[in-house]
């Protein structure tokens, strides 16, 4: 890498996520098949499950 590389950081893969956003905007797909909407709230209602039972909350909750 040359000097004007970007520095490391924790968001090195969301490049793999941009290109699918514009792969499905390119197609007039309002989510991708691969990870529905449906998939990703259900996948939050289960991190919203273990924080309760962890006796974890957020300000403003």
């Amino acid at each position: 890498m040359g000097s004007s590389a970007e520095p490391r950081n924790a968001h090195e893969g969301l490049h793999f996520e941009a290109t699918e956003v514009a792969r499905c905007i390119k197609n007039g797909q309002l989510e991708t098949p691969l990870r529905p909407l449906a998939d990703s709230i259900a996948a939050m209602r289960v991190m919203d499950e273990i924080r309760h039972r962890c006796g974890i909350d957020f300000p403003g909750e």
